[in-house]
């Protein structure tokens, strides 16, 4: 047998022996890189329309567990009969997640508040002395938040939490009726309770 039939076969099986190395060795690569960590996510607020709070989230994680959280917020919102409020704002603070790899598991944070609003109030017709009024002020305030975020099928993401806020306006606006608990609850100043649900994706 001639060494150039011999050679072909041993160079060929050297070759195979090579890319199979070579793969294997990708695949433990892979195996202890795990989870690629996610360092942004950016979701929406759908509880808020309820109440006509327009909001998303954008948060950027510098390094593992530690969440730069920013939060613009728009209102277009019908309090009342008759009765309008509109404005615009920002919501910054910081976040905890237990997660490592990225805005996920238990969370807790905490943030800063600053609102530019208009509230127009329309006479109600049978009240004795009321008027229209148009206030626009300036809620400041903070909040912290507690709950818990999910990432799954890769990029998805779903959070829910709880919270509680303090605010306060720079001039009171004048609600619709003489009592009014729901327009506290949902617009008012002083300490107020947040439910939180966000939906989008992290990446």
């Amino acid at each position: 047998m001639s060494s150039r039939s011999t050679t072909a076969p041993l160079l060929l099986g050297l070759l195979c022996a090579a890319l199979a190395s070579t793969r294997q060795a990708g695949a433990e690569e892979g195996i202890d890189e795990g989870p690629r960590f996610k360092s942004v996510a950016l979701e929406g607020n759908p509880l808020g329309l309820v109440v006509g709070r327009y909001s998303a989230d954008l948060e950027y994680l510098p390094a593992p567990h530690h969440a730069l959280h920013l939060t613009p917020v728009g209102y277009f919102a019908l309090p009342g009969v008759g009765d309008e409020l509109v404005g615009f704002g920002v919501e910054t603070g910081y976040r905890w997640y237990s997660g490592a790899d990225g805005p996920q598991g238990f969370f807790a944070g905490a943030s800063f508040i600053a609102l530019s609003l208009r509230y127009l109030h329309a006479a109600v017709e049978g009240v004795a002395f009321d008027a229209p009024v148009d206030t626009s002020y300036v809620q400041l305030g903070g909040a912290i938040d507690v709950g818990y975020q999910l990432v799954f099928l890769g990029n998805f993401a779903v959070g829910v939490g709880a919270g509680v806020q303090y605010t306060a306006d720079t001039t009171e606006p004048r609600f619709e009726y003489p009592s009014h608990p729901w327009h506290d609850l949902f617009y008012g100043s002083g300490v107020r309770p947040r439910a939180l649900l966000s939906v989008g994706t992290a990446f």
